[in-house]
């Protein structure tokens, strides 16, 4: 009898609460992810549908503030394809893949100044030897209008940040892990351009992240800190 109205509460409370929704495709069905990870809040990160993962669906959120619709006239390169934006927003999308025959190299870009109005760095910085240098051309090729999403891990949860000096296989191949404190860096790397930090929460896992806005467009800061950067 027990067992009854436990299996009859299970199905009750699946009607009346909705199953959580991925943010990019809508899809309700999730997997762990690599090596069979759970998200830091225990849930499954990896969407069946778009292979999104918690800080993909986050970045998504943080631009959906920024109004893509804007964006249509707006050249877009992104380093490393993954679903955060959807290359119909732009005018012209460009992907770098690293080791294809499309792989730019961030530390020095061949590509002219001023050429893309959208730049989106997300979690590959960290994989760069030379990161200030890859700071400055990616500012030298944002034109004045547009804006650099940069994200890394993992400066909402570190102050500090720790760097090997090379890339080590026990940390995904990554030169360093980034804190709080390569926030003056962008600064002085990036001079002229406003840096504003945006936060937002994962609907599937609660999972929360951050990525910094990057412009010399004051009314696009402007527009980034109404929607809860700073």
């Amino acid at each position: 009898m027990l067992n009854f109205f436990a299996r009859r509460a299970r199905r009750v409370y699946r009607f009346f609460v909705p199953k959580p929704r991925c943010c990019i495709c809508g899809g309700t069905r999730f997997n762990r992810g690599a090596k069979g990870r759970l998200s830091a809040t225990g849930k499954l990160p990896h969407c069946r549908s778009c292979k999104s993962l918690e800080r993909h669906r986050i970045f998504r959120k943080i631009l959906l503030q920024l109004r893509p619709e804007r964006f249509g006239a707006w050249r877009c390169l992104q380093f490393s394809r993954d679903p955060t934006v959807r290359p119909e927003w732009f005018a012209s999308f460009e992907v770098s893949i690293y080791g294809k025959a499309n792989s730019l190299d961030l530390q020095k870009i061949d590509r002219p100044d001023e050429s893309y109005d959208v730049i989106i760095c997300n979690h590959v910085l960290e994989h760069v030897a030379d990161y200030r240098a890859a700071l400055r051309e990616l500012r030298r090729v944002l034109s004045p209008r547009g804006f650099l999403l940069l994200s890394f891990p993992d400066p909402y949860r570190l102050q500090r940040t720790e760097d090997w000096g090379h890339p080590d296989p026990e940390q995904h191949h990554h030169y360093r892990v980034f804190g709080r404190d390569v926030e003056p860096v962008i600064a002085a790397e990036m001079r002229d351009c406003q840096m504003v930090r945006m936060v937002a929460r994962d609907d599937v896992t609660g999972t929360v992240d951050m990525a910094y806005v990057i412009t010399r467009n004051a009314k696009l800061a402007e527009r980034a800190r109404r929607n809860g950067g700073r």
